[in-house]
């Protein structure tokens, strides 16, 4: 995959952190340890998304479960305003 450099600002605690990841041989690099934290963090958001879509199209297949989210729904709205 192709890189492209970057700068950005980090809290000191957590650069920290990944600095000592680095020289304790857990990361070959802090950019390889921010490309991985950055990688696993795609994984997990990619996961819930199917994980929410799944249960959506289960919930929609039942009729009394849509009926009780739009009722739920308008409720919220309502006191929203």
């Amino acid at each position: 995959m192709r890189k492209r450099p970057v700068t950005v600002t980090v809290d000191a605690e957590l650069l920290d952190y990944a600095e000592q990841q680095v020289q304790g041989g857990d990361a070959r690099s802090l950019s390889a340890y921010v490309n991985e934290a950055i990688a696993a963090r795609v994984r997990l958001e990619r996961r819930a998304r199917a994980a929410w879509g799944g249960l959506v199209a289960k919930a929609q297949e039942d009729g009394d479960a849509v009926a009780r989210a739009q009722r739920m729904a308008a409720k919220i709205r309502a006191q929203l305003g």
